[in-house]
């Protein structure tokens, strides 16, 4: 097993033209395409899509667990219209439609946007040989073949072998104590000291604003250039060993262009990008290209299930599923990690993870990251998350946080379930 689940190099890409792909590529695919969309055909049926593209259309529909394809416009169903640039992008897995969703340039003319969601799922499996995951899909087993204790948490002196598998097999790990009381305390007291040091629209810091009104400063990027005891960190012998646990060959690199981030979690935040609803860090395309990195999280306060720890869908990293927003049909329970000040956990970018609220008491977290070293033909770049922009204007907290639960949720956050 592995992590590392790249199949495209940034050289390999080439326009997809709209025409060539439907009038022949598409039919080639479906050819050989029983193992990956026919399981989750047969208890799905995604409503009608139409694609416009250029001015030339396509339709898509299924029915009795078949695909079929005509061009021209549908009757019913979605229309969405694409440029040439964005066609290409999402075959290519450059984009997806939370790409467009995010970044305000969606262009729906009818229909409702989880039927995109549904057919990007078909998309991905029939030209990346993915299998739509269906439940039973996923298992979770120890190096010696017995169930798996989800709960498990490690320490950094166990085997690397176990700790290796439990990632390759869940997507996450937590690792108890790796740093000291003391240590946490330094950090906290450094966040708060050079809590000044970030104003809004620095283009360094995140910011929320709460219940009652008030903006607060929620995420300090570059927090390292500040802080002497955060720094520290990056060159501790504890800290280099957790990006050698997955074996593929991982680099520290940080995050979004940072080293060392730290974030507040402050109580009744109603707007902004502080608590997020569930999502895959390749949620916006790339994920062939970039995944899995590892983000890596340093408990300076403590986290439990009153102070806003963070959640993890176990197996989600090696199910091909929704990537923003828990699908209501998804047969993965997801799970809190509760940590310690001091305990570490790790999650790969392709994880189903999300940020939960603190209700009663905030925290304090320092979050780095770890990527997979770049392969002749690569293209390094920033990951395409969300702007903070689009983020912040999606919606209330609350309003993603329920949507992101709730099956009978707006569709804009979870795929639809036509029959």
């Amino acid at each position: 097993m592995t992590v590392d689940y790249r199949t495209r190099r940034d050289a390999d890409v080439t326009d997809i033209d709209i025409t060539e792909f439907f009038s022949h590529t598409f039919a080639n695919l479906l050819d050989n395409a029983t193992p990956f969309i026919q399981p989750w055909l047969a208890g799905n049926t995604p409503e009608d899509m139409s694609i416009e593209c250029e001015g030339i259309c396509w339709h898509l529909s299924a029915a009795d667990g078949q695909i079929q394809l005509q061009q021209g416009v549908g009757e019913t169903g979605l229309l969405v219209r694409l440029t040439a640039s964005e066609f290409s992008g999402l075959v290519n897995d450059l984009y997806t439609p939370m790409t467009f969703f995010a970044s305000g340039g969606l262009n729906i003319l009818r229909g409702e946007f989880g039927t995109f969601l549904d057919w990007w799922l078909i998309l991905r499996a029939l030209v990346d040989q993915r299998p739509i995951h269906v439940p039973g899909g996923t298992d979770f087993r120890d190096r010696h073949g017995a169930p798996m204790n989800l709960e498990h948490a490690f320490c950094l002196e166990d085997p690397l072998e176990d700790m290796r598998h439990f990632l390759e097999t869940t997507g996450f790990f937590h690792i108890a104590g790796v740093f000291s009381a003391a240590e946490m305390s330094a950090i906290s007291a450094d966040i708060d000291k050079y809590h000044d040091n970030y104003y809004e629209g620095d283009d360094s810091s995140w910011w929320a604003t709460t219940k009652n009104g008030e903006r607060r400063l929620v995420r300090l990027q570059r927090f390292d250039q500040f802080s002497a005891a955060t720094r520290s960190i990056l060159h501790d012998p504890r800290f280099k060993r957790i990006g050698d646990i997955s074996g593929d060959g991982h680099v520290h690199c940080g995050l979004e262009g940072n080293a060392i981030e730290a974030l507040i979690k402050p109580l009744d935040v109603v707007q902004g990008i502080s608590d997020l609803p569930w999502h895959k860090d390749c949620g916006q395309g790339r994920h062939s290209y970039v995944c899995n990195s590892m983000t890596c999280g340093i408990s300076v306060t403590g986290a439990d299930r009153v102070s806003g720890a963070l959640g993890v869908i176990p197996g989600s990293h090696r199910a091909n599923t929704m990537a923003t927003g828990r699908d209501p049909g998804l047969d993965l329970a997801p799970k809190m990690l509760e940590t310690r000040t001091g305990d570490v956990t790790v999650h790969c970018s392709d994880t189903l993870h999300r940020a939960h609220p603190p209700v009663e008491r905030p925290r304090k977290v320092v979050y780095s990251g770890f990527a997979l070293p770049p392969r002749p033909g690569d293209e390094v770049r920033p990951n395409p998350r969300y702007s903070r922009e689009a983020r912040a204007e999606l919606s209330s907290v609350q309003d993603r946080i329920e949507a992101a639960d709730n099956p009978h949720a707006d569709r804009r956050y979870s795929p639809g379930r036509g029959r």
